[in-house]
C-alpha cells in the first residue's frame, strides 16, 4: 500500500514537472514569422528624399519680360570724308528666356553730325544727319553682370551730306532705309530680386553699329549709360 502511493506521487510530480516546462517553453517561443515578442515592428521603407528644391534657381529660370532704357548713347560716325560726333537714346522691350538666353529689340534715335576730313578741302560744309536704329538682338548673360548681345538693323537715315570744296570730294545725303548690323557688350551693375529672381541695375555698354548706305557704309562706335529690368 505505502509503495502503491509512493509511485503514484512520483508520477503525479514529475507529470507536473513536464507541464510547468511546456508551458514555460510556450512563452519563450517567439511568435510567427520570426520575431521576438514584443520587438517593434520594421519600418517600411519608404520613397527616398527628394533633393532640396533651390527655389532662387527656379526663379532665375522663368520667362519674363525684359525692359531697359539708355538716356544717353554718345560716340562718333564716320562714312566716307565724313566724320562726327553721335548722340541718342535707346529703348528696349523684349522676352528674357531664361537666366543666360533673351530676344529684345532696340529702338535707337539719333543724330549724327559729320564733317569732312578730306586733306587740301578749302570749303567744308557740315551735314546733320538725323535717324533711328531698328534692332532685334539674341543676347547671353553669362554673369548676372555681363551681356554680350547681337543681331541685324533696319536703320532709317535722313539728312544733308557735307559739300568738299576743291581739292575734296562731295558726300551726298542720306534718305532712306538701309540693312546694318549691331554688337555690343554691357555691364549691369546691380543685384537680383531673391523673391521674383529678376536682374536690375545701372548699365554701361558699348557698341558697334554698321549701317550699310550706297558708297561707304556709315560706322557708329558708342558708349551707353541707361537702365534695365531682366
Amino acid at each position: 500500500m505505502r509503495q502503491s502511493f509512493r509511485i503514484s506521487a512520483a508520477v503525479l510530480t514529475l507529470a507536473s514537472v513536464v507541464c510547468f516546462a511546456n508551458v514555460a517553453s510556450a512563452q519563450d517561443a517567439p511568435p510567427a514569422g520570426g520575431a521576438p515578442a514584443g520587438a517593434p515592428a520594421a519600418a517600411a521603407p519608404g520613397a527616398p528624399a527628394g533633393a532640396p528644391v533651390d527655389k532662387d534657381k527656379d526663379k532665375a529660370e522663368e520667362g519674363r519680360l525684359r525692359i531697359g532704357f539708355n538716356f544717353l548713347n554718345a560716340g562718333v560716325g564716320s562714312a566716307g570724308d565724313l566724320s562726327g560726333p553721335f548722340i541718342g537714346a535707346t529703348f528696349k522691350i523684349g522676352w528674357q528666356l531664361d537666366r543666360l538666353m533673351a530676344i529684345y529689340g532696340n529702338i535707337s534715335p539719333f543724330v549724327w553730325i559729320g564733317s569732312s576730313s578730306a586733306p587740301g578741302a578749302s570749303n567744308v560744309s557740315i551735314g546733320a544727319i538725323t535717324g533711328t536704329q531698328l534692332t532685334p538682338l539674341f543676347s547671353l548673360t553669362p554673369a548676372d553682370i555681363f551681356e554680350v548681345a547681337a543681331g541685324p538693323s533696319l536703320d532709317y537715315l535722313t539728312g544733308g551730306g557735307a559739300a568738299v570744296g576743291p581739292g575734296g570730294s562731295t558726300v551726298g545725303g542720306f534718305s532712306s532705309v538701309y540693312f546694318g548690323l549691331h554688337g555690343k557688350v554691357a555691364l549691369h551693375l546691380g543685384g537680383r530680386n531673391e523673391e521674383t529672381g529678376r536682374r536690375r541695375g545701372f548699365t554701361i555698354e558699348g557698341n558697334v553699329h554698321p549701317s550699310f548706305t550706297p558708297g561707304d557704309a556709315a560706322l557708329f562706335m558708342t558708349g551707353g549709360l541707361g537702365y534695365d529690368w531682366l
